[in-house]
């Protein structure tokens, strides 16, 4: 049977060999294939229960060879009996006995798997993981369902600007040149422009020359602003921002097809350059 506690004087030899060299037990666990619990029992002197007295001989002399000790010699100072002879028909060998601490060394590390995968520890962590998972997928499900009601409560808009537009009978004409205005007349002959994005739009804002506005208009927000001469708005898209200029609805300028880089508002009305 392997030794006791009491050989822990003899038994550290190994050990301190192997400290000596700077290895630890996972690089001879490594290099051995030997079962760490079977090393720490071999280096401390206690038994391992499923360890037989034939495995734990084969485990000592391959320890001792790997460290480039004398097999023997750690038998006597272990209280083992000296190897048998070989025989053609019983040989121990170093290969042998690793092939059977293979499947030792594949049951061992399922072991500490399973061990790992269920502690408190390591479980209440996978459930706070699932528990993002599930708040993060309803989060974006929310987000969804919001966007889409924007979306639809901007489409209910749109078709109650061309109402309104139709009511009041202005015309926006579908292609506007350069020479071309839609006339809109404010009251307190104020220059006034407010917009509403139907997509993220980059915008630029002047007011009488001055920048007051320089950022990305986020998908349905409106802006508006006012000036005493004229206001001039450029950037990105602007032929999809929905607009209303001197207290009159215009409406988009363009359907999509072309390409808007800026609209002057003055207190006549509106002018589009491309």
């Amino acid at each position: 049977m392997p030794p006791k506690d009491s050989n822990n004087d003899k038994i550290s030899i190994l050990k301190s060999t192997r400290e000596a060299k700077g290895l630890t037990l996972e690089i001879v666990h490594e290099a051995t294939k030997i079962p760490m619990d079977a090393l720490r029992a071999i280096e401390e002197g206690y038994s391992v229960r499923i360890l037989s007295p034939f495995y734990y001989r084969g485990f000592i002399k391959i320890y001792a060879e790997f460290l480039g000790l004398d097999a023997g010699e750690m038998y006597k100072q272990y209280g083992l009996d000296p190897a048998p002879k070989p025989t053609p028909s019983a040989t121990v060998s170093v290969k042998s006995s690793r092939e059977v601490a293979g499947p030792n060394v594949f049951l061992e590390q399922c072991q500490e798997w399973f061990a790992f995968i269920f502690k408190p520890k390591t479980l209440k962590l996978i459930f706070k993981g699932i528990g993002f998972l599930l708040a993060l997928l309803l989060f974006f499900k929310m987000a969804g369902c919001i966007a889409s009601h924007m979306n639809k409560k901007g489409v209910s808009s749109n078709k109650k600007s061309a109402i309104l537009m139709q009511e009041k009978k202005v015309t926006i004409p579908r292609e506007i040149n350069h020479h071309e205005s839609v006339k809109a007349q404010s009251e307190d002959n104020k220059v006034e422009v407010a917009v509403r994005a139907v997509k993220d739009t980059w915008l630029r804002v002047k007011t009488d020359g001055e920048v007051v506005f320089e950022t990305t208009l986020s998908k349905g927000s409106m802006e508006s602003w006012s000036a005493d001469n004229h206001i001039e708005l450029s950037g990105r898209d602007l032929e999809l921002l929905d607009i209303e200029v001197n207290n009159k609805q215009i409406g988009f300028l363009g359907n999509g097809d072309r390409r808007i880089k800026k609209v002057l508002i003055t207190r006549e009305g509106l002018t589009v350059k491309k």
